[in-house]
């Protein structure tokens, strides 16, 4: 046996019985391929034409560019008689013919260099028939005609205009001149380097849109994306010029190679996103992004002096949009809540020391306070502002401290005083009358929750349930759970009755809980003008309902 020490690749000869499958065949792969092979010829003008018929459609694909020199080039998988400029700047495979593999086709093109014309049977393009060359006495360019099944209405007609749109040549289908378009129509800026014509849009990105297009062939490409925060989103979509580095995986042309010349592309990409961003009249880029800036532009400005208004987060939000974003006040600050408890806590503190403005602490030392947004930290500006947390509350007792202070869910103090402590551990107390303190039992049961009200409270019922729903109430999830409604009305009914407890005493709360049963489940049995009369303990009931009065209503 022989031992073989070296090798070389090579293409078995077998590779052709597979040919039909290197393309899907599909009328928007061959003509792009047809309009690609047209464009490097150095054609003006495609000419489509399509003629129906019963079992077939007959599709011609007519060019005047240069013709094909050599039939055999065009019938040999990966190879091609393109100039070797051509071959330079776009890489040409010598596969797109084979897009029609398994097709009918007939071929006829004159050259410089002669004249010809092909039938190609189906089983031709495996090797497994002979080919007849044919003389042809035609115009130059090139005429390729093919059958294809039959098409739904229109449907023809959509395939070439897509693949047309953006050719940088005319095609005309049927005698109708197709309308052509720049890739970077819509464009908030163009930005032209390194071969190619960069668009950065503003608020557009979708994975369903194409992002380059390589003369006339687009496809879709994950370019970079620069999102500022809460703000603009910017993406970019390119147009290739002249970038010979650049080539498309073969043989179907649908994505790019990666090699350095896409890393170059890229980074050309993002350079020109924060090109344009450096031109606007602010940008709320994250700090990592700016420092990413700084690098492609020097002295590159930073992010806007801007924070979202604080605004409490409450239990039900699964989701809120975010608060407006306001230039820093004097004096501004971050508030950065745990939970809907510590939130509405904090936001009726503010709202009882200014008036009722929910962001802004008021008294001798006024303060505004405003969300706090991570991806902003590193800016110096952003870093220097005071960001507070809750880290505990006092209660005082004029009377001394109930001995059952520690196990009580309802406290009523004569004083309450939240505290807050900031990232370099400065203290700032709030004074307010009101606060509902964090504990495992308190979720979803206001029955449970643990609440501070001072004696003096210029809260009523109504006030109280709504701070009760804010700070617990989180609907459930749960498939099985009653629809939100049902469980807002249900926990109102539950929130109002604690409500009234703590403000007015247990009997007015069994009155409360009562009257909104009623209201709910019995008044609108009442007939209009009637009245229902009851009376009601555990050993009787009476219950009445009272005629209409004549006459006219008083």
């Amino acid at each position: 046996m022989t031992i073989i020490t070296k090798l070389r690749a090579r293409v078995s000869p077998k590779a052709i019985s597979k040919v039909t499958r290197i393309f899907n065949g599909t009328l928007d792969d061959i003509f792009n391929e047809l309009f690609q092979n047209a464009r490097r010829a150095g054609a003006t003008r495609i000419t489509v034409t399509a003629e129906h018929m019963g079992d077939a459609c007959l599709i011609t694909v007519s060019d005047d560019g240069a013709g094909i020199a050599d039939p055999v080039d065009l019938l040999s998988l990966g190879q091609s008689d393109w100039s070797e400029e051509c071959r330079t700047r776009e890489d040409p495979a010598g596969m797109g013919f084979f897009s029609l593999a398994g097709l009918d086709t007939v071929v006829s093109s004159r050259s410089a260099d002669g004249a010809f014309s092909l039938a190609i049977t189906g089983d031709a393009w495996t090797g497994e028939a002979d080919i007849d060359v044919l003389p042809f006495d035609g115009s130059r360019g090139t005429t390729i005609a093919f059958r294809f099944d039959p098409q739904p209405d229109g449907k023809l007609e959509r395939c070439v205009e897509a693949a047309a749109r953006f050719l940088p040549l005319a095609v005309t289908y049927n005698g109708k001149d197709l309308a052509r378009a720049d890739f970077l129509a819509d464009a908030h800026k163009v930005i032209e380097q390194g071969g190619f014509r960069i668009g950065v849009f503003r608020d557009r990105h979708s994975p369903h849109i194409a992002t380059l297009n390589f003369h006339g062939l687009t496809l879709k490409h994950a370019f970079p994306v620069v999102k500022e925060v809460h703000h603009t989103q910017w993406s970019v979509q390119v147009d290739v010029i002249d970038a010979p580095d650049l080539v498309l995986v073969l043989p179907a042309r649908k994505e790019i190679y990666r090699n350095a010349a896409l890393d170059r592309l890229v980074a050309l990409c993002r350079e020109a996103i924060f090109s344009v961003i450096r031109e606007e009249p602010f940008h709320r880029l994250s700090f990592e992004n700016w420092l990413e800036a700084s690098l492609y532009h020097d002295n590159f400005p930073q992010a806007a002096r801007q924070l979202p208004l604080w605004y409490p987060t409450l239990a039900r939000d699964s989701y809120r949009e975010v608060p407006r974003f306001a230039d820093l006040e004097p004096g501004a600050a971050i508030y950065d809540d745990t939970d809907s408890f510590d939130a509405v806590t904090f936001g009726r503190a503010l709202r009882r020391s200014s008036g009722g403005e929910m962001h802004r602490l008021g008294g001798p030392e006024p303060r505004a306070f405003y969300e706090p947004i991570t991806n902003f930290i590193g800016y110096p500006w952003y870093d220097a502002l005071p960001a507070f947390v809750r880290t505990g509350e006092r209660y005082t007792f004029d009377g001394g401290i109930p001995a059952d202070e520690a196990d009580a869910v309802t406290l009523r103090p004569d004083a309450i005083t939240i505290e807050l402590t900031d990232q370099h551990d400065r203290r700032l107390d709030l004074e307010t009358d009101f606060a509902i303190l964090d504990d495992p039992d308190s979720w979803g049961d206001p029955d449970c929750a643990r609440i501070a009200l001072t004696r003096t409270a210029a809260l009523g019922p109504d006030d109280l349930t709504d701070l009760i729903i804010d700070a617990v109430f989180s609907p459930s999830d749960d498939s099985d759970a009653d629809s939100y409604d049902t469980q807002e009305t249900r926990f109102r009914h539950d929130a109002a009755v604690r409500a009234h407890a703590i403000l007015e005493g247990e009997d007015a709360a069994i009155l409360a809980g009562i009257r909104m049963a009623f209201a709910d489940r019995v008044a609108w049995r009442i007939p209009h003008g009637r009245t229902l009369r009851l009376s009601w303990s555990s050993a009787a009931s009476d219950i009445t309902l009272d005629p209409a009065q004549e006459g006219p209503a008083q």
